[in-house]
């Protein structure tokens, strides 16, 4: 099996494939790959490149494409997920488990209950779980992680054009997802921390059209939720 990594576009001119970063040092060093070998490549599109290494160097790594294929494992329903900071690593498991369920982007959010009020400085974490994630379960694009720690007011405004808009609650007793009739293609979805959301904030984001749903009878953990409702949400509507 040949080894998959993710190029952006702008390092694809013509039949030319340029890698520089971590990737380098991936090539170089663990999989002491040489020139006249090749890799596949994944540029955010939906084909698949074969490359055959062309020039191995210390900070670049040139290739040329000989192949391409259609490489399509990108679920139809375009899953926004606003998260809720949690304590300790649990955002950074459930970022994982967000990518191999297909999420298209993810927002950490900072809440009226939030124990960890901010997490700027971890971003950049994030973003390498998300493109690390992306890899080991074959994703054909890495998904988007949100540039900054957002206020749940900000979320609502930028995914105010999505065709679902949900919040998973635990006071709510009588919507769930099975009451939906309808084919949406994106869906923002609200998460929050270990506390839950106050009345205040549903009240909010119900300004906004979130409708509040409930994901059972049983009070789920902060870092299950998220990963029951997208499992549910791509079993709808999605490719599982």
């Amino acid at each position: 099996m040949s080894h998959k990594f993710f190029v952006p576009r702008e390092q694809i001119v013509g039949n030319k494939v340029t890698l520089t970063g971590s990737d380098v040092s991936h090539i170089r060093t663990v999989l002491r790959l040489k020139a006249g070998e090749s890799i596949q490549v994944i540029s955010g599109s939906d084909e698949l490149l074969t490359v055959r290494l062309v020039e191995v160097k210390a900070k670049e790594v040139h290739g040329d494409v000989i192949a391409s294929e259609k490489f399509d494992v990108e679920s139809p329903l375009a899953v926004h997920l606003g998260l809720a900071l949690t304590k300790a690593n649990k955002f950074d498991g459930v970022l994982r488990k967000s990518v191999e369920l297909g999420v298209c982007s993810v927002t950490a959010l900072t809440t009226e209950r939030c124990v960890v009020k901010t997490r700027e400085k971890k971003i950049e974490r994030w973003k390498r779980i998300a493109l690390e994630s992306s890899k080991q379960c074959g994703r054909a694009r890495v998904p988007q992680v949100a540039e900054d720690v957002e206020t749940l007011e900000i979320f609502c405004r930028k995914n105010v054009d999505r065709d679902l808009k949900l919040v998973f609650w635990e006071m709510e007793e009588k919507h769930s997802l099975k009451d939906l009739k309808l084919e949406p293609r994106s869906v923002a979805v609200l998460i929050g921390p270990e506390g839950g959301f106050s009345l205040p904030e549903i009240e909010k984001v119900r300004e906004y059209g979130f409708q509040t749903m409930s994901l059972g009878p049983r009070i789920l953990r902060a870092e299950t939720a998220p990963v029951v409702a997208l499992a549910l949400l791509q079993s709808l509507w999605g490719d599982l």
